[in-house]
């Protein structure tokens, strides 16, 4: 017996509502509820077998207040009814299960009074559908008539049998802890058979126009049937207003009341505001057309807000009857098909294929616009109740909430009268003691809100006039061209500083620091120092409480703030001979300090004592510009010792131990020419940042530092910081004058600002506790603070992507601890690693941009046969291959990172920027993190541990014709286009590996890789006649078989003998390849008649069983002629080298309704296939005696009857569009380690296409 449990689905997001705090959306055949403002799902459920949610509709069962909510879900045909109870649980009750209908469902709206639904249809038609309920919807109980979760799968009270009945079963509910909803939020399904389905259906009214509707909006502006009204869009690119109530011609159909016409498109979508007389569509045509509906007699009462208003069926039809409806705005701002709108009462919101979400006024005028989804479309937009936010779906499964504040367009400030604009004669006097900071700070007027200091400007901008602090006049000519120039003064700004999000330092170049306090708008003289002249630099600690500020003789002034708020000298010392080229704070109690000549001292603060102590002295390795531009330091083995990572200007980075001066390793240029930026450490793993426009994580192994991945940040060439807020990590980016934050997860920026540039002196500060992100920088020698909220900048994210297009292949990499790690290339050229544990429980680990195409081809370095080069299974040898004849070969850790490590590292000794925010708030980040990733925490004896994973590109390969040398001795590319379609590796020996590339172009190249340079070369190649879809291994004792298949329908065989051979000869030089390499065809079989997507091999014996000569395998393919074929295949070798193929047809089969592209053995006699047609089926390879045996599943084999056949023994229906493949990894029941065992019959099984679902196939006897 084989059964099918879904684990996961994620795809294309086809329906969203928005009701109170909840957001419910239809993913694939499921209904999921999350939170809004948590973005936790709450429960899901299986509203349809084998149909997609394309529609939601909610209403109250009493009124807007009530708790209890009728929901209508529809898609395709199919339509079910649910009542949702917003009681302690959320429990979900199924009214009426799946009902089909002879058309496509378009729109479904439900009466006031909860007995009927309306349903447009695509073919124009309208449907009144009766709901028959059992109880009062009021009434409706969930004791003893509901069932109860148990683990995994449902148990009816009293009816186990009802566990049986895979129709009325979700085996997917789910049961959910939040902190919005302490009780558990479960979904439950009943069956209903009180009514029959055909005498539901009371009425069905025609259109005249039986056109071909693509979209269609039901109005119910009474609440009922008498008063409904469809806007419907139709393929001639019209859109037709018409209702049952209309008067029929002499067959029963309906004419339409209005025509409207404009677009030069299909429509996609229709909406409607009673209240603001506006009708939105969207189009085929990338415009967004709003319609004024003007009727002859008002519908609204003046007297009552329109939320209270009641209309009867009459008024309504006079409405439509005599509305005149015109063409009010073109809105063009899309660059692709525009597919849904929605109207709001301030503004009109669209969605589109180009991924873009376009914010109109009324007035068809675009307010703003953004990005939404990583350049996949949006498919769905929804509001909250409050219009706050917006929630939207996109075709990459993620849904994302966004700040509907659209009036809050923050801007710079610049501070323009400030003690830089006095001149030596109206600088009022200051006491010149260094050792009482407090008895020096005279209190200085602000600019604009004191009447003894302002400022004028002119009409003409010609003349500034200044009033000094004594209040004499003086006025000066300012530039006309320029009117923000400020009259010349003999000081001015040079370096400025923030601590917390209203304390601005700023530095001037005559050597006093001056405080501008935000909440009272003052400028207070904090120092004033003549070494302090001409240069300084100014650093803020990490827990926000102190600055340091380093000087040109070597001396650095560390201050701190008081109790109550004022600044004080804690402590001087010269930390440096000569001048201090970088100051870096590697804790709240350590500092480092950069001199001449790349000297690197790292000090203690002894707070106690009131004095610094020297803890190392390192040397920078000679550069242009030596000096440190960024550190942090990791945990060490040692007791209470740490590693310093340093990155300087030249953009290198260098490893340093305690008792050594000089660097233990050094990483020459790792970001270019420009510097390194910023060092960070989270969870254990290292984040650099540089002006090449990349971040890199890296992690130390064996006291090495290994880059693990690197990321590049889209349109941007400087990354200046990078830092984890709640988890999140994000960046700090510069792109020519402009700053942009950036969300590296969700690959976007969040705030941009025009700044000039990052040539400047510049501070950020960001607070989730305090909801602000503040930057402080210097423009034209004018300080200018930057302030916004952050709370509606980072919205909390409600699901999480896959991959944003296609996914073409997929790898499994590990099952640890029940978890199932893999890799994904898809579409969008970008190597994504996913881990997968329980139902639902899904999470994106690491996201690498590398590739310049799409990736076709994902494969394991496999090493059966020989030794494991890793030396264990936490290592992963990963080869890529896709667009432009590109493979990349990646090395894939799995690490045990402990839990108490990465807390030290997070609060004591970790290198957390000052732009992090508080201890407070890290501490809360780490506690929140933690509870997020709590499904990768593992416990051992002694402590917890986290697994995580790295992955680190070794070496890129492209094949290229001609000379790099000069460009006159370039020969052109002939095919650019060349993809390697499918890949396949193993290693020879611990060290060298044969890679094996199937090209669309119909060569077969065989590359090898050698370990201990890790270079790849390519020493053979093999033409065939047609596109190779397909190559795997056949390993045959000590030689290697390859099987390969393309366009052309065949199966071919190839010998590796050669390479082989050559390979293992002491010695061997990888990159002069012998001529006489070659490939050797052994045997073909025609086995399609077009093209091959799918090969797997299922092995009798052991592969590598050198006691036998006679190899017995069966071979299973899939293709474009949707068929299985079968074949058994014996191999015979000798010792001389000889080998020999013996094939023979078994049997094959149609199976499915379109070309099958994945196909795996799963056990002797199972197979499991899918295909175009979203259908999952596991066959059975039967053999029978008989020879009038007939097969029910279509078995076609030419001559007599087939002996052997295969059986359809149970089928599921994929939510996935557009299947691409299917992957299998054998798991452990006990999910707690790899399975190596013949007999455990647990198989989780991957389908992947537009989106991805993951199965668990338990092959055993018994139920799951």
């Amino acid at each position: 017996m084989v059964t099918i449990k879904n684990v996961l689905l994620t795809t294309q997001i086809t329906a969203l509502e928005v009701k109170s705090r909840y957001v419910l959306l239809g993913e694939g055949q499921y209904l999921h509820i999350h939170n809004l403002n948590s973005g936790n799902r709450l429960a899901t459920h299986k509203v349809f077998e084998a149909a997609v949610v394309h529609g939601i509709k909610i209403r109250p069962v009493k009124n807007e207040e009530s708790r209890n909510w009728v929901v209508g879900v529809w898609g395709q045909k199919s339509l079910v009814v649910l009542l949702y109870k917003c009681l302690p649980g959320n429990k979900i009750n199924s009214l009426i299960e799946e009902r089909r209908f002879e058309d496509w469902i378009i729109d479904a709206v439900l009466e006031d009074n909860l007995s009927h639904i309306v349903l447009a249809t695509a073919h124009n038609s309208l449907i009144r559908y009766k709901l028959q309920y059992s109880k009062d919807l009021e009434e409706q109980t969930y004791q003893d008539t509901f069932l109860e979760s148990e683990g995994n799968c449902l148990v009816h009270k009293g009816k186990k049998d009802c566990v049986k009945n895979k129709s009325h079963l979700d085996c997917n509910a789910i049961k959910t802890d939040t902190n919005s909803f302490p009780a558990k939020a479960e979904l439950l399904t009943w069956k209903n058979t009180r009514w029959k389905p055909d005498s539901c259906v009371l009425v069905k009214v025609d259109c005249t126009e039986k056109c071909i509707l693509y979209c269609g909006h039901i109005v119910l502006m009474a609440g009922n049937w008498e008063s409904a009204v469809l806007l419907a869009g139709t393929v001639f690119s019209q859109v037709l207003i018409w209702g049952p109530w209309c008067c029929p011609d002499s067959g029963g159909r309906v004419a339409p009341i209005h025509c409207l016409s404009g677009h030069e498109g299909v429509l996609f979508s229709i909406n409607f505001s009673a209240a603001q007389g506006l009708l939105t569509t969207t189009s085929d045509d990338r415009t967004l057309r709003m319609w004024s509906i003007i009727p002859k007699s008002p519908l609204n009462d003046a007297k009552s807000p329109p939320s209270l208003q009641l209309y009867n069926r009459e008024q309504v039809q006079q409405y439509w009857l005599d509305a005149e409806i015109t063409e009010k705005h073109i809105c063009y701002g899309h660059g692709a098909r525009v597919w849904q709108s929605l109207i709001l009462s301030s503004c009109v919101v669209s969605v589109g294929e180009d991924s873009k979400v376009c914010v109109w006024d009324q007035e068809g005028k675009l307010v703003t616009w953004w990005k939404a989804h990583d350049g996949s479309c949006v498919w769905n937009v929804a509001a909250a109740e409050d219009e706050s936010q917006l929630v939207t779906g996109g075709g990459d499964g993620s849904v994302k909430t966004w700040s509907l504040n659209i009036t809050d367009s923050p801007k710079s400030e610049p501070l323009l009268n400030g003690p830089w604009c006095l001149t030596e004669k109206e600088t009022p006097l200051i006491e010149n003691e260094h050792s009482k900071v407090t008895d020096a700070s005279p209190q200085l007027p602000a600019s604009e809100n004191s009447e003894g200091h302002k400022s004028e400007v002119l009409k003409n901008y010609e003349f500034f006039e200044v009033v000094n602090f004594e209040g004499t006049e003086t006025t000066e000519l300012c530039t006309k061209n320029n009117p923000n120039q400020l009259p010349k003064a003999t000081d001015f700004p040079r370096c400025v500083a923030l601590v917390g999000v209203n304390q601005f330092l700023l530095a001037m170049d005559s050597g006093r620091l001056f405080q501008w306090h935000s909440e009272n708008a003052i400028w207070t003289l904090v120092w004033d120092d003549p070494r302090m002249q001409k240069y300084v630099i100014m650093e803020t600690s990490l827990d926000q409480k102190k600055i340091a500020v380093g000087m040109l003789c070597g001396v650095v002034l560390i201050f701190r703030i008081t109790g109550n708020g004022a600044w004080e000298k804690h402590f001087e010392a010269t930390l440096c001979q000569g001048k201090i080229f970088s100051l870096l704070w590697l804790g709240s109690d350590r500092i480092l300090a950069c001199g001449p000549d790349g000297d690197i001292v790292t000090w203690n603060l002894l707070e106690v004592q009131g004095s610094v102590v020297k803890e190392r002295n390192h040397i920078l390795p000679p550069c242009k510009q030596r000096w440190v531009s960024a550190a942090c330091i990791v945990p060490s083995t040692a007791p209470g010792g740490y590693d310093l990572v340093c990155g300087d200007r030249a953009g290198s980075l260098h490893l340093y131990h305690k008792e050594h001066s000089e660097p233990r390793q050094s990483i020459r240029g790792i970001h270019g020419k420009n510097g390194v930026t910023s060092l960070v450490v989270h969870e254990g793993f290292v984040y650099s940042s540089g002006r090449d426009g990349c971040v890199r994580q890296l992690k130390l192994f064996d006291d090495s530092i290994q880059v693990l991945t690197v990321t590049r940040v889209s349109n941007v060439t400087w990354v200046a910081r990078v830092m984890f807020l709640q988890g999140r990590p994000l960046a700090l980016c510069f792109h020519d004058v402009n700053l942009k934050f950036w969300n590296l997860a969700e690959d976007r920026a969040v705030v941009e600002v025009e700044c000039g540039g990052g040539h400047r002196s510049w501070a950020l500060h960001a607070s989730i506790s305090d909801d602000k992100l503040v930057f402080f920088f210097l423009k034209d020698g004018v300080p200018f603070i930057f302030r916004t909220t952050l709370a509606d900048k980072l919205m909390p994210l409600i699901k999480n992507p896959v991959n944003t297009r296609e996914t073409m292949c997929l790898q499994t990499l590990f099952h640890v601890e029940g978890k199932t790690f893999f890799a994904m290339g898809g579409e969008d050229t970008t190597l994504r690693i996913h881990s997968v544990h329980s139902p639902e429980s899904h999470r994106s680990l690491c996201v690498v941009r590398s590739h310049i195409s799409n990736i076709r081809s994902l494969c394991r370095i496999e090493w059966e046969g020989a030794i494991n080069p890793a030396g264990s299974d936490k290592s992963v040898w990963l080869v890529s291959g896709g667009g432009r004849a590109q493979m990349k070969l990646w090395e894939v850790t799995l690490n045990y990172n402990s839990q108490r490590n990465l807390l030290s590292a997070g609060s004591g000794l970790q290198g957390k920027v000052p732009v992090a925010g508080s201890e407070e708030e890290n501490s809360y980040q780490q506690e929140q993190q933690a509870q997020k990733e709590n499904t990768f925490i593992m416990c051992d004896s002694s402590r917890e541990k986290i697994l995580s994973v790295g992955c680190r590109e070794v070496t890129s390969h492209m094949i290229r014709t001609g000379s790099n040398k000069t460009w006159k001795s370039q020969e052109l590319t002939f095919d650019p286009e060349t993809r390697y379609m499918d890949a396949t590796a193993f290693w020879i020996t611990d060290q060298l590996a044969v890679i094996v590339l199937a090209s669309s172009d119909g060569i077969l190249r065989v590359f090898v890789f050698s370990q201990c340079t890790e270079k790849v070369a390519l020493v053979c190649s093999r033409a065939c006649d047609h596109c190779l879809l397909k190559v795997v291994r056949v390993p045959i004792q000590t030689r290697h078989i390859l099987a390969s298949a393309g366009t052309d329908g065949r199966v071919v065989f190839w010998d590796m003998k050669s390479i082989v051979n050559w390979l293992c000869t002491p010695d061997v030089a990888v990159n002069n390849p012998p001529p006489s390499l070659e490939l050797d065809q052994l045997a073909f079989i025609q086995s399609h008649q077009s093209g091959v997507n799918s090969l797997s091999v299922n092995y009798h014996s052991k592969p590598t069983d050198v006691e036998s000569y006679k190899n017995s395998l069966t071979l299973a393919t899939g293709g474009d002629d949707n068929k299985l074929s079968i074949w058994d295949m014996i191999i015979y070798t000798s010792e001389d080298g000889f080998t020999k193929i013996a094939v023979q047809f078994l049997c094959t089969a149609i199976g499915h309704a379109s070309q099958i592209t994945g196909l795996e053995w799963i056990s002797q006699n199972l197979l499991v296939s899918t295909s175009v047609d979203q259908r999952v089926v596991v066959w059975e390879l039967c053999h029978t005696n008989s020879t009038t045996h007939q097969s029910e599943t279509g078995t076609d084999n030419p001559g007599s009857a087939p002996q052997t056949y295969l059986r359809a023994t149970c089928s599921a229906f994929t939510g996935v569009p557009d299947v691409k493949g299917l992957t299998v990894i054998p798991i452990n029941k006990n999910s707690s380690n790899t399975n190596n065992s013949e007999t455990d019959l647990l198989q989780r099984l991957f389908v992947y296409g537009v989106g991805l679902q993951v199965y668990d196939l338990d092959t055993s006897v018994g139920e799951l």
